[in-house]
C-alpha cells in the first residue's frame, strides 16, 4: 500500500519546517510523523534537506497530534542549526 505524504509547511527562524504525518496501519489508529528543514522555498523534497522521524517509540492517537509534534521537533532541529 502505497500512502500519499500531505506535507504542511511553518517558516520558523528563518527556515522552512516541512511535516507530514503516516499512518502505522490500515485502521489509522496510530500516528508517526516525518519532518524536513529548508532553506526559506525550498520543496520539502529536496536533496538538501534535513530530515528526521519521530525517532521515538511514540504512537500518536491522531494524524494532528503526530502533526504538532513534528512541527515540535523540528523547531528544536532549527534552534540547533541557528545556535
Amino acid at each position: 500500500m502505497v500512502t500519499e505524504q500531505s506535507w504542511r509547511t511553518e517558516e520558523y527562524k528563518g527556515m522552512d519546517v516541512h511535516v507530514t504525518a503516516l499512518p502505522h496501519d490500515r485502521s489509522r489508529s496510530k500516528w508517526d510523523y516525518t519532518v524536513r528543514v529548508t532553506d526559506p522555498g525550498t520543496d520539502s523534497s529536496a536533496i538538501g534537506a534535513l530530515a528526521t522521524g519521530s525517532g521515538d517509540d511514540a504512537d500518536f492517537l491522531t494524524e494532528e497530534e503526530a502533526v504538532e509534534a513534528g512541527f515540535a521537533k523540528g523547531y528544536v532541529l532549527v534552534d540547533r542549526l541557528k545556535s
